[in-house]
């Protein structure tokens, strides 16, 4: 990639930043011995991963439960579910 030197690190200009929540992280950064870069990198990192901790699991996935939940054309999750708990209905 051009433009990056060896440690992957790049100088950036970011617009439309709030000046006081710029303020507010800049002394949170130097308060823990940070650079803004560094907090940054670490606030951006947490934010991304959090986000795939949010998007919880992927309901085509259940599908693929073999054995567990019968796949057909027409899928009816509750009398599906009342056979496993309870048993046959008929």
């Amino acid at each position: 990639m051009t433009g990056l030197n060896e440690n992957n690190n790049d100088v950036l200009v970011v617009r439309k930043i709030n000046k006081e929540v710029y303020k507010r992280f800049r002394k949170k950064a130097m308060d823990e011995n940070k650079t803004v870069g560094e907090a940054l990198n670490q606030a951006m990192n947490y934010w991304l991963a959090r986000e795939d901790e949010l998007k919880g699991p992927d309901i085509k996935n259940i599908q693929k439960l073999n054995g567990l939940v019968k796949i057909s054309d027409s899928v009816n999750w509750s009398v599906d579910i009342d056979e496993i708990l309870y048993g046959d209905s008929n």
